[in-house]
């Protein structure tokens, strides 16, 4: 039987992500970071005035009671449980603190945030041994479930990418024993992440 040429096998996986939702969520997601840019920037423009009024206040609060240390904590365990504090605003608080070397800062916010996911992905492994949180996040992240079924690696890659939680992506790979090895390949594109979004983010402010 004569194997699908190249355009052909182009053709069926394009099919495939068609029918499955993935353009869908890469869409949604996509328009979330373009959302998230723009009020950024409106949220900025807005509050410049302010900003400027209590200039000193701020450089005391950032340089003198945000200690590094207890930033770095408070980011690693949001990264290793709900993700929910947006990694934007510690890229953020790097730039006030560290303006000779914020790119610097953002690499280590960047592996900060790759360990906190795979102390999520030992969660969701260690969950199997509680029968009945294991079903409920199964129940819960249902969605999650069915992505990293139906696409795998590249639902890793597009968490690690876009503003889908990465730790509840890295506890459901754990809960589903998606290979360790693949995620952990997968997961370096969080540090493309952070600094693509860096990047973007330190020219508009």
């Amino acid at each position: 039987m004569k194997r699908p040429g190249r355009r052909e096998q182009l053709g069926l996986l394009h099919d495939y992500y068609k029918s499955s939702g993935f353009y869908e969520l890469v869409g949604k997601n996509l328009l979330k970071v373009l959302l998230t840019l723009a009020i950024f920037v409106v949220a900025f423009l807005l509050l410049q005035p302010y900003v400027l009024v209590y200039q000193q206040e701020l450089q005391v609060l950032i340089h003198e009671q945000l200690r590094p240390s207890a930033v770095f904590a408070l980011f690693f365990v949001s990264e290793s449980l709900l993700g929910m504090i947006p990694p934007d605003l510690f890229m953020l608080w790097a730039k006030a603190r560290f303006p000779d070397m914020p790119y610097l800062m953002v690499g280590a916010l960047a592996a900060v945030s790759y360990l906190g996911g795979i102390v999520a992905y030992g969660i969701g492994v260690s969950l199997e041994h509680l029968p009945k949180v294991h079903a409920y996040l199964f129940e819960r992240h249902a969605g999650h479930v069915e992505f990293i079924r139906k696409w795998g690696g590249v639902f890793i890659l597009i968490a690690a990418l876009l503003p889908i939680p990465y730790a509840i992506a890295s506890t459901v790979a754990g809960l589903v024993k998606f290979p360790f090895k693949t995620y952990l390949l997968f997961g370096l594109a969080r540090f493309l992440r952070f600094f693509l979004y860096a990047a973007v983010i330190f020219n508009l402010v």
